[in-house]
């Protein structure tokens, strides 16, 4: 018993001391990589080494996505992403630090297996080891000037000490000014000065997540630093001086109505109305202001008569029967008083007077625009001898006529005409005729639409041998309720 007794001591003793060895070599080894359990930045780092943890990090970091912004001058913000401004990053002080921290407290791996192994604690005993870390951010600024001494941004509106004062003619904005003289970014010190703000401002985000970061150099401070002012000439000043008559004298917007559309008169158009001598440039009267032509002002008139003028056209019109028809143009249209047009534009623009206007007309339509016509008309299909009036679009009557005698030549003419005059009781002359009516409506001329009472039959083929002298025969009994419905102006649109 004795023997035995002193065999399991020995071999206990020889335990020990393996299990004792074990966890010193363990512990040395949990010396050089991070113990169990620990998390960093989301990534599981047990057992790793500083060098390997830093890897990890240093890949899965999107440096692209952080940027510098400089504000310059003219208030416009530029992205420099710092990956491409000669920065680079590292995890390794960040991690290497962490490691320091978890070698003060030997042997903490085995109490955090027990803890976990024998649940001695709750399973938040585990958040303990998890953390976050920052990089650190390196700077190569000779990587960062070349690269912004080649952005656009600061290669524009550059000093020079020849810099001028100029009036160009703009497509869209009429004549500008260029001043090309003040505060002009001096370009050297304005790459040192952005380099030393990106280096500063990244060498203090040490610690804490880097936040999209502003290089303002339109403050006083860092202006002063990074541009210089030109004193202005005589001959810039001068410049200067005839800018002023310019700006105030294309300084108008009138609009013009046309229906569903505008004519905008802007400073683009106005600028065309200036007086140009022979070699193309603005003549000026003595107090430095532009000398007005006001033929021009003529023709922009007449521009939107061409335009906007819808008598005479041919218009396409879709007929009931199905078809889309060409039909001449007649009396029927808007037509612009371009008179009356030239007397108030040259008042609005020689007085300033912007706003908005609806031209006036010596003709005028029921409806502005492309369709004049709009959706209340009659509808003369001489084709198929039939007449239709539609209010609103809607068909109200329809009814078939007869029209001019086409075999002796008398066809009623194919046009858009309108109501000018309404009578009742006339007597309709000519010069083998005098004939009584009860309803007359004058379309065109001395063609109208009214009663025929002699007639017995409409429609057909009757008007090619014995239709009227030109105008729209039509029953009684439809002329009495047509010639109440109709009003003087209403659209008449007559064709084959």
């Amino acid at each position: 018993m004795k023997k035995f007794l002193l065999g399991f001591i020995r071999i206990m003793g020889v335990m020990a001391v393996l299990g004792i060895g074990a966890v010193i070599a363990l512990d040395q080894y949990y010396q050089n990589v991070f113990p169990l359990f620990t998390t960093i930045n989301d990534e599981y780092c047990t057992g790793m080494t500083v060098g390997k943890v830093t890897d990890l990090l240093n890949e899965s970091y999107d440096l692209h996505a952080d940027k510098i912004m400089v504000r310059t001058l003219n208030g416009v913000i530029h992205e420099l992403p710092l990956d491409e401004y000669g920065v680079t990053i590292s995890y390794k002080p960040a991690v290497a630090a962490y490691m320091k921290q978890c070698k003060s407290k030997p042997f903490q791996w085995l109490e955090d297996f027990l803890v976990s192994s024998l649940q001695l604690r709750p399973p938040r005993i585990q958040d303990s080891m998890d953390t976050t870390v920052y990089p650190t951010y390196y700077c190569d600024t000779a990587v960062m000037a070349a690269k912004l001494e080649k952005a656009a941004w600061l290669n524009e509106n550059l000093y020079q000490e020849k810099n001028t004062v100029s009036i160009v003619k703009s497509t869209t904005e009429g004549y500008i000014l260029v001043d090309q003289t003040r505060d002009l970014l001096l370009k050297e010190k304005a790459v040192d000065f952005v380099c030393a703000e990106i280096v500063n401002q990244l060498t203090n985000a040490g610690g804490i997540p880097y936040q999209d970061g502003l290089i303002d150099l339109s403050t006083q401070e860092n202006k002063e630093i990074c541009y210089k002012s030109v004193p202005y000439t005589a001959k810039m000043k001068d410049t200067l001086a005839k800018w002023e008559g310019i700006r105030e004298f294309q300084d108008f917007q009138m609009v013009y109505e046309f229906g569903g559309r505008e004519e905008i008169i802007d400073e683009a158009v106005a600028a065309d109305w200036m007086t140009l001598d022979a070699e193309g440039r603005i003549v000026f009267d003595e107090q430095n202001r532009p000398i007005l032509d006001k033929t021009l002002i003529k023709e922009y008139v007449a521009y939107l008569a061409s335009t906007y003028n819808t008598v005479g056209i041919e218009r396409s019109f879709k007929a009931t029967r199905g078809d889309l028809v060409k039909v001449p143009g007649g009396g029927y249209g808007n037509k612009l008083d371009e008179e009356a047009e030239y007397a108030f534009l040259l008042d609005a623009f020689l007085n300033k007077k912007s706003g908005t206007r609806i031209p006036q007309y010596v003709s005028e339509a029921w409806e502005k625009g492309e369709n004049d016509i709009g959706d209340t008309y009659i509808e003369v299909d001489m084709g198929n001898q039939h007449m239709y009036y539609y209010v609103d679009g809607e068909m109200v009557l329809d009814t078939p006529v007869v029209t001019g005698n086409t075999s002796r030549k008398w066809g009623t003419p194919a046009k858009v005409c309108f109501v000018y005059f309404k009578q009742k009781n006339r007597v309709l002359r000519g010069a083998d005729y005098a004939t009584p009516v009860k309803y007359w409506m004058a379309v065109d001329g001395h063609i109208g639409i009214h009663d025929a009472t002699w007639r017995k039959e409409f429609g057909g083929t009757i008007y090619e041998t014995n239709g009227s002298h030109g105008c729209i025969n039509t029953p009684l009994e439809t002329m009495t309720e047509l010639y109440d419905m109709v009003e003087l102006g209403t659209p008449v649109i007559m064709f084959y």
